[in-house]
């Protein structure tokens, strides 16, 4: 009995098709209606900009276009040393397509976010005019940052570098708020860039990568799951209870201003952040 067979038949029979993972058309799905969503509430409605404009006017005039040392640490020199460093780490763990992936992260948010400043107006509905700034670019490059680096690095290191990466990034948006340079919806607006992104390139590697780890799926480290959970739980509600107890039961929603309206949205800025790391490391399961 001849037991050859023809390599060529094997081959044919045992390639698999493969597909984008549906977690991640759900994703970048979302991504898209959040962030038409958001703006169109927040930014194409009287009462979305009112209600906005309370917390702008809220910002001391002391502190108004100021900047605190995370804002500081967003420049394109830095864009650019994040860029460098998550390459450089992912082609010394034979990784190039994290490379590719973190690069095309970075780059890609980044430029999204421009280009939806330059082609979405800010219709003049209230008497506060101020420049549109939706979405916001230190929101979208502090957030791009950490899953870049999430994705260059190691398993081992990567929990570290979600949860501290995640501390600075929610910084960034709670201090963008807090110095009067953009908006609670900015940030939101940032963020849904960014998980866009991250759905593109997941679902890019997913079908042309070579390399298993960028494509085969494991168990991620509940520990840091579960301390981005409690991180996002904690701010939401803090920012819930804080923001009602500023606005009071004699204000109105869209007229309280004062620290209790700031500070609410201030955290709710850092909260939008948290959830939206959470949100990546339970859908990411393929580094």
């Amino acid at each position: 009995m001849d037991w050859t067979v023809n390599a060529t038949t094997v081959s044919a029979s045992t390639t698999v098709r493969r597909q984008v993972p549906t977690r991640w058309v759900l994703t970048s799905v979302a991504s898209v209606v959040a962030l038409g969503g958001v703006y169109t509430l927040a930014v194409l409605t009287k009462p979305g900009q009112e209600i906005e404009d309370s917390i702008l006017r809220s910002v001391d005039g002391g502190t108004l276009l100021k900047s605190g040392r995370a804002l500081d640490a967003i420049s394109i020199p830095a864009i650019l040393v994040v860029v460098g460093v998550v390459v450089l780490i992912a082609f010394v763990r034979r990784r190039p397509g994290a490379a590719l992936q973190s690069a095309t992260l970075i780059v890609g948010a980044i430029a999204t976010t421009q280009i939806i400043k330059a082609i979405a107006p800010r219709p003049e509905l209230t008497t506060l005019t101020l420049s549109n700034s939706f979405p916001s670019g230190h929101a979208t490059i502090a957030v791009a940052g950490v899953l870049a680096l999430a994705t260059a690095f190691g398993r081992h290191l990567r929990p570290l570098i979600m949860v501290v990466g995640t501390a600075f990034a929610a910084l960034v948006a709670e201090q963008t708020v807090a110095y009067g340079w953009h908006r609670v919806s900015d940030v939101c607006g940032a963020c849904a860039v960014v998980m866009l992104w991250l759905a593109i390139v997941r679902s890019a590697a997913a079908v042309w990568s070579n390399d298993p780890r960028d494509t085969v799926g494991r168990r991620m480290h509940g520990f840091t799951s579960g301390l981005l959970g409690l991180a996002m739980v904690a701010t939401l509600a803090a920012a819930g209870a804080i923001f009602s107890i500023g606005i009071g039961s004699d204000m109105t929603l869209t007229m309280s201003t004062g620290p209790g309206v700031l500070v609410g949205a201030r955290l709710l800025s850092a909260g939008v952040v948290i959830a939206t790391a959470w949100l990546a490391w339970k859908l990411d399961r393929s580094i």
